[in-house]
């Protein structure tokens, strides 16, 4: 979890806006995940290291359910690893001249769930039910649905903030149905979960709406375990970052480390500026000092982190001006202390010299020292793109009042790797590095 989204639930994307005039697009050859398999299997095995936090669907809080929910829950469209857009739940979709009025037309035969089929006024409905929320995933939600105009059962007019219509593909505003009664709300994708609890512990199955869709999902948690353990146990797909068990991976039969995208970066946060900094004399700022960083002190995939950063434009965003920070300050650079990136980072920056100590806290006690800006500087991360910039930089204002772009140093990028067994799985690799299955395991 990063700068962004440790302290709300909001989720990252691309900023490449979607076409003017109808788009019939599919996700770029680059984003497929995997072949259809000639006969589709009975059941597709999935292993994450997240919990399997599924109590808030169709919100996911974590990666593992932010894969289940994937399956289960559509948005209007579907941004893929290169920022393109393509359709999900609308088939079709037109922008006017300003590109800030969006024209959607659903899918004819999309129905949710329990068979019902999915309206217009069911996507402004659940926009409305998810703006209700007082998190920060209730605001873009709210935006949407105040400016969206149904115009019959398969066309809305929508209105967009920040002129992107990739804001479309945002997982707050996914489309859902609540039942009483049910532990998950009805979705209109290829899945729902079987059971209202896990079947075991840690373990979820999803089972497809129709029988045609494909086989039938089990996803298993297992933070504690080697990922490697879950690889030989027979695991179809496994989203990791960690170069042992992608190496592990590549030398197995069958089976394929595939590149998700570059969706952190790691930032240098100082609330005195860099003037304030020990380092600044090793030029923590400097291109060569980033590509050193990338090459020599991160475990894993890195590059240096190059502009432009979406949260450097402000442009047509109405935000409050910056608090400013205490002035006296801890000589130290603080960490979350469960991101090793993060930890690998600081460790390299004070061994530089200055005076300054690493210190790695837990999650909540990070995002207060954080919020307060009482220390020399604070390694986090921030999702690579926003596609919902405003209200990114709002959430970013609110969190930490006296953050502004000129007090962040980029540091370095980083992306995992999805492994997946030759001839089990098909899917699609979102923006967000989530994979979304189809073919012989999803949608036809």
């Amino acid at each position: 979890m990063g700068l962004l989204c440790a302290l709300t639930a909001v989720a990252q994307g691309c900023t490449t806006s979607a076409p003017k005039g109808v788009s019939t697009l599919g996700p770029q050859p680059a984003c497929l995940v995997g072949a259809a398999p000639a006969t589709a299997p009975e059941s597709i095995f999935v292993a994450t290291i997240a919990p399997l936090d599924v109590t808030h669907a169709p919100h996911a809080q974590n990666s593992g359910a932010r894969f289940a929910f994937a399956q289960a829950y559509e948005t209007l469209i579907n941004a893929d690893c290169a920022g393109r857009a393509y359709p999900g739940l609308a088939r079709s979709w037109t922008s006017d001249d300003s590109r800030t009025r969006v024209t959607l037309s659903l899918r004819d035969e999309a129905r949710f769930s329990d068979g019902e089929p999915v309206r217009a006024s069911d996507v402004v409905a659940a926009w409305r039910t998810t703006g209700e929320m007082t998190n920060d995933v209730g605001q873009i939600a709210r935006r949407l649905a105040d400016g969206a105009t149904v115009v019959n059962d398969h066309t809305l007019v929508v209105s967009l903030p920040d002129t992107q219509s990739l804001v479309l593909a945002h997982p707050a505003l996914v489309v859902y149905k609540r039942r009483g009664g049910a532990a998950w709300p009805d979705g209109s994708g290829p899945y729902r979960a079987a059971d209202a609890v896990p079947a075991a512990p840690n373990t979820l199955v999803m089972i497809p709406v129709t029988p045609h869709m494909g086989p039938r999902l089990v996803i298993r948690s297992r933070r504690e375990a080697d990922a490697r353990d879950e690889i030989d146990a027979g695991a179809d797909l496994l989203q990791t970052a960690d170069p042992v068990v992608l190496s592990y991976a590549a030398a197995r039969p069958g089976i394929a480390p595939i590149p998700t995208p570059w969706d952190r970066t790691y930032l240098l946060a100082l609330p005195g500026g860099s003037a304030t900094m020990p380092l600044a004399a090793a030029g923590a700022d400097s291109a060569a000092f980033r590509a050193s960083l990338a090459r020599d002190a991160v475990r894993g995939e890195a590059r240096p982190a190059e502009p432009p950063f979406w949260w450097n434009d402000a442009g047509g965003c109405a935000l409050r001006d910056a608090d400013p920070s205490p002035t006296e300050r801890r000589a130290r650079i603080v960490y979350r202390r469960d991101d090793h990136v993060a930890r690998e980072l600081a460790e390299r920056l004070v061994a530089l010299g200055g005076g300054a100590t690493a210190a790695g806290l837990a999650a909540q006690d990070f995002n207060e020292a954080l919020r307060a800006g009482r220390d020399l500087g604070y390694v986090a991360q921030l999702p690579t793109r926003s596609i919902a910039r405003c209200q990114d930089l709002a959430i970013l204002r609110m969190a930490v009042p006296w953050l502004a772009p000129d007090l962040l140093i980029p540091l370095v990028e980083t992306r995992g790797r999805v492994i997946v067994r030759s001839g089990r799985v098909a899917g699609t690799i979102d923006w967000d590095g989530t994979v979304r299955l189809t073919g012989g395991a999803g949608r036809p």
